[in-house]
């Protein structure tokens, strides 16, 4: 489904081939078909985040417009604590598999337990790294492990080398 979309993750961008981040507490304000959304509490946003701030996450990704869930993730130099952010976490990789959703991803500092969840949780559906910066043999381990990677207009121009073509993604964030 997302290789229909040239752009997998912006702000403030709309379109039929870009999925625009909204926060929980934003509006869909669009028709079917003129845009697409990912929404998520982002990590450095989940200090104080609330089962309501949750729940209204589960509701937009009822709609058929939201295309994935994120920008979900865990950073370790911003946001709440670490437990506090995995748990927000692991409650969004939850709604994506409810809803049937890829997750688009934000990882800082914290590669090592995003893969280990992954391999605790068992996903059905793809998690994607956002805007990855790293070298290719994190891109490797990534890969190996079941995500997808993403790329914005800076990163190392050896990953795209070593992330099969259908893991493969673009993004202006």
């Amino acid at each position: 489904m997302l290789s229909r979309f040239d752009n997998i993750h912006a702000h403030g961008v709309r379109g039929p081939r870009v999925i625009t981040n909204l926060d929980p507490g934003e509006t869909i304000d669009t028709e079917p078909g003129e845009a697409w959304y990912s929404v998520g509490i982002h990590p450095w946003h989940s200090e104080g985040t609330s089962e309501a701030d949750i729940e209204n996450v589960r509701e937009l990704a009822s709609d058929p417009r939201v295309a994935a869930i994120g920008e979900a993730g865990l950073d370790a130099h911003r946001g709440a604590g670490a437990e506090e952010q995995e748990r927000i976490f692991v409650r969004q990789a939850q709604i994506a598999e409810d809803a049937g959703k890829p997750m688009i991803i934000h990882c800082v500092g914290r590669y090592g337990r995003i893969i280990e969840l992954r391999r605790l949780l068992v996903p059905e559906q793809l998690w994607i790294i956002h805007g990855f910066r790293g070298k290719p043999e994190l891109a490797r381990q990534l890969v190996a492990a079941g995500f997808g990677i993403s790329l914005g207009e800076r990163y190392n121009p050896e990953v795209p080398k070593v992330v099969p073509p259908d893991r493969l993604y673009r993004e202006t964030d």
